[in-house]
């Protein structure tokens, strides 16, 4: 079972931004995490969602869904990092954001299997990453990431 507070503490205490930013972790069930954050700190001087602040929620999303992933099926050794990523801006966010991220399952049974295995590759999956204010999609990412055993 994942302990979510325990891993947000641990990200923030480790990733000084994310308490900058305000991000909270609110769940994560089945390859997918719902994440929050106030608009506030996360300002432009339009009154909207910055863009970089966005892009970052988007990147820490794939990397804490994938690394929480890999947790809860019992491999807590992994390095993961983003490879690359493009992010669509849809419509200015003006208020609290709502983030969902979801871990590819295909491209994660893989890599699940290849480490199970005993696999030294560095592998590759993808990680979808939605942001949303008043329910209203603003921006959505797709980030290819890698893992490999330490």
């Amino acid at each position: 079972m994942i302990d979510l507070a325990k891993f947000e503490a641990e990200c923030r205490r480790d990733i000084p931004l994310l308490t900058a930013m305000e991000l909270s972790l609110v769940k994560y069930e089945d390859l997918s995490l719902r994440m929050e954050a106030p608009l506030a700190p996360n300002i432009n001087n339009k009154g909207t969602a910055f863009g970089g602040s966005i892009a970052s929620i988007g990147l820490f999303g794939g990397w804490a869904v994938a690394t929480l992933a890999f947790t809860d099926h019992g491999i807590d050794n992994t390095e993961i990092v983003v490879f690359k990523n493009e992010i669509t801006f849809e419509r200015p966010a003006r208020g609290h954001l709502v983030v969902k991220v979801t871990l590819d399952r295909e491209g994660f049974t893989d890599c699940l299997e290849k480490f199970r295995a005993g696999s030294d590759e560095r592998l590759r999956f993808n990680v979808g990453v939605d942001i949303f204010h008043d329910d209203a999609r603003c921006a959505t990412m797709q980030g290819l990431y890698v893992a490999w055993l330490k």
